[in-house]
């Protein structure tokens, strides 16, 4: 039978992983930062109801510990500029799925990217509005470009 340390690591690394997954995150793969993740977030949780916060708080805020720094990806952030500005051109959830996929792969949306150095905290800073912008710009030539190959 786990100890509960074990059950609250596993709890932690679990999510993480699932995150990550869902959010698609490169560190996915990467079981060694899963599982320094799970671990500082159980010590947060444990400190903080040794000392006297109740469990849900402690809860929070090592889900915060155990999610700093990646709580947006740069997936995220095409996938939901394909939602909120192409749902004319991309109709289906999974379109725009396979779209923000490819346009990952892209060295030059990769490089707008990098100009504004998306990370995993990016929709907080001030420059989204500018990204935005500039990537819509790209995603609508290729989109155009596509549909003209294609016709």
């Amino acid at each position: 039978m786990k100890q509960p340390l074990e059950k609250e690591m596993d709890y932690f690394a679990a999510y993480l992983y699932g995150h990550l997954r869902d959010h698609r995150f490169p560190e996915v793969t990467d079981t060694e930062f899963i599982n320094a993740r799970a671990g500082e977030a159980y010590k947060t949780m444990t400190r903080l109801i040794l000392e006297g916060r109740s469990q849900p708080v402690a809860e929070e805020l090592a889900m915060r510990v155990l999610l700093n720094g990646y709580y947006v990806s740069r997936w995220d952030v095409i996938f939901n500029l394909l939602e909120e500005l192409f749902h004319n051109d991309l109709p289906t959830e999974e379109a725009k799925i396979e779209w923000a996929d490819l346009l990952l792969g892209l060295r030059y949306i990769n490089a707008i990217l990098d100009k504004y150095e998306v990370n995993g905290d990016f929709l907080s800073r001030d420059d989204y509005q500018p990204l935005q912008n500039e990537l819509a710009g790209m995603i609508s030539e290729i989109i155009k470009k596509t549909r003209d190959v294609l016709q």
